[in-house]
């Protein structure tokens, strides 16, 4: 079945004009302010805000579509956000952020929510699918909550080979470049920023699902 058909059901049954999108590993502390969310939904036009996690990386970015590696590319570009919101010191706009977000319903509902077939890397994808649809995306760095992940010792060997099978995984990432035409996916850790706000990966993090 898969998370995407699963978020997709829950979403359905959703009476209220939001809804908080959170991990099964996932728990509250004292800045996981959920009232600012609900402000920045309710006076601003954004359509989702999100978090981060406690202690990693900054995971909002910008999703850019071209040529990287003498090659058409998907690129995330970890860090990158294009503007800072006015009343919110804290927040800006991204195009993507963590699993760790509020959003408008309606908005979501119409982009058809999680692409079912991405057993995995549907996360990626709904945020392509935010930003064609003209969405507006915003991250907060100081709403956060604590990512309680298992160790590897503490996973059942059927989740770790769903998890991390590189053949499968593959294929969900090939199925996704298939869809936007693209040759592979990364994800840049270190960039220049030019002076037409043109981004230029200098450091790769990951690559792939490549063609």
């Amino acid at each position: 079945m898969g998370i995407s058909l699963g978020r997709n059901l829950a979403l359905k049954m959703v009476k209220t004009k939001y809804f908080l999108l959170v991990d099964d590993d996932h728990v509250f502390n004292d800045k996981s302010n959920l009232d600012k969310m609900i402000e920045i939904l309710d006076t601003t036009d954004a359509t989702l805000v999100g978090g981060k996690f406690e202690g990693f990386m900054k995971f909002a970015g910008a999703l850019k579509f071209g040529v990287y590696h003498e090659r058409e590319e998907f690129a995330i570009f970890s860090g990158h956000c294009e503007r800072k919101l006015p009343r919110f010191p804290n927040c800006e706009q991204c195009d993507s952020t963590s699993n760790i977000f509020m959003a408008k319903t309606q908005p979501v509902l119409e982009i058809g929510g999680w692409s079912e077939e991405l057993k995995i890397a549907e996360h990626a994808d709904f945020f392509v699918k935010m930003k064609a649809a003209g969405n507006k995306v915003v991250y907060c760095d100081d709403i956060e909550v604590i990512n309680q992940q298992e160790s590897p010792e503490e996973r059942s060997k059927s989740y770790q080979k769903l998890r991390y099978d590189t053949g499968r995984k593959n294929r969900m990432f090939r199925l996704m470049n298939a869809r936007y035409n693209v040759n592979g996916l990364f994800w840049c850790s270190e960039y220049l920023v030019g002076s037409d706000n043109e981004l230029q990966c200098i450091s790769t993090k990951h690559k792939i699902g490549y063609c």
